[in-house]
């Protein structure tokens, strides 16, 4: 099951009402709520006050804080608390690095940490083995290529096909920034230039928004195997090309954790904004299920809830910063999981270089608010057969 982005938990909680006679024949309603799961219940522990006693919505600055002390850090071990040190597995001296070459996109195998947690066996975390040149190379493709067509978008699901979306909501925010600039010198309202080009038309031949709101309403892209969201399938009928260098860094992060051979023939990548949430879930829908799923982020950070195979467990909740790695494989492919919340101001600085060209806009993009990439890639069919047409589904409807 994909990771899409939405806020699931108000469906979750539901109410029933019943009917019960009183005493002199009347009926009474009762409402009674059911009880939330216990994933649900950790994942509510996340959830910031945003408004006050009145109904009256809190400024960001006055909200009361989030208690993050139960989440668990592969980043700051020694910070977190007995229980979670007790959880935590140092497997950097048992994977396989023999074989890792050397890349410029990340650093080498040699140099990595990895983690695991009691109790998972076959799940594994990276702390960033990315330089922050590095992580905005990765964050340039997800923008640039991987959520441009062929592939598929949440975009292209309500406008149709709108090619280099980033190229032109990129374009937008220059000529905003320009416009603004020539404002403030010449201290006058009237100056300011309007476009009058007519813009480009959608799938109904009702004009585009502007890029820029486009961008913005960015959640989703599909690599490899296009998910077809409402049959819940792949498709060898839905194939793009999957990019190289994340193939190649996928296939090193399989060999390390001891996954080799592993060929990532889909992925998801998902774009968080801090208001972003993920209700539990499962990812299902792969005829592989014994190869893992390899999650690579960039941007702000998040805690992650790892669950398991029932939402009446208590899911583990742990931060996932900014070029960090999750390899979920083993038990933990087969458990709900889920992002209770994005951190507040918790953007990775390290990024932001105004004098750099190339990431400026890549950047800006992201910081401006909290956002969080989030590519996650699989391994979809046992074996690669040519020629045919056959699909692999799933039936559970669980998200």
């Amino acid at each position: 099951m994909y990771e899409v982005e939405e806020d699931t938990t108000a469906t979750t909680t539901t109410e029933t009402t019943t009917k019960t006679a009183s005493k002199d024949g009347g009926s009474k309603q009762q409402q009674q709520e059911k009880k939330p799961s216990e994933f649900m219940r950790v994942q509510r522990l996340f959830r910031q006050q945003t408004k006050n006693a009145r109904g009256k919505v809190l400024p960001k600055d006055k909200r009361p804080p989030v208690d993050y002390s139960i989440v668990l850090d592969f980043s700051n071990l020694d910070k977190n608390t007995e229980e979670n040190k007790a959880l935590v597995i140092d497997y950097t001296d048992l994977v396989d690095k023999s074989d890792a070459g050397a890349s410029e996109y990340y650093a080498h195998p040699s140099t990595w940490r990895v983690y695991g947690i009691k109790d998972y066996p076959g799940f594994y975390f990276i702390p960033s083995p990315f330089t922050s040149s590095q992580q905005k190379k990765w964050v340039k493709d997800s923008l640039e290529q991987y959520a441009n067509v062929p592939n598929n978008t949440n975009i292209n699901l309500f406008y149709g096909p709108v090619k280099d979306l980033w190229q032109h909501g990129q374009q937008e925010m220059i000529t905003e920034h320009q416009q603004l600039s020539n404002q403030l010198l010449s201290d006058d309202d009237d100056n300011q230039e309007t476009s009058t080009t007519s813009r480009p038309l959608d799938k109904d031949g009702k004009e585009l928004p502007p890029y820029r709101e486009l961008l913005d309403k960015l959640a989703w892209a599909t690599l490899g195997y296009q998910f077809q969201w409402t049959p819940r399938i792949y498709s060898r009928d839905f194939y793009e090309t999957f990019p190289d260098d994340l193939q190649d860094l996928v296939q090193k992060i399989a060999m390390a954790t001891k996954y080799d051979p592993y060929i990532a023939e889909a992925g998801t990548v998902n774009f968080y904004s801090e208001d972003s949430v993920m209700g539990g879930h499962l990812d299902d829908a792969e005829e592989e299920m014994e190869k893992p799923i390899i999650s690579l982020s960039f941007g702000a950070s998040a805690v992650f809830l790892l669950g398991a195979e029932t939402r009446d467990i208590a899911p583990i909740p742990l931060f996932i910063r900014s070029g960090d790695i999750v390899i979920m494989g083993g038990r933990s492919r087969y458990c709900y999981h889920g992002v209770a919340k994005i951190v507040e101001n918790s953007f990775n600085v390290d990024l932001v270089d105004e004098a750099d060209e190339t990431f400026k806009y890549h950047i800006q993009w992201l910081r401006e608010k909290n956002r969080r990439i989030n590519v996650n890639t699989r391994q979809v069919f046992k074996k690669k057969e040519e020629n045919n047409n056959s699909t692999c589904t799933t039936t559970s409807s669980t998200q």
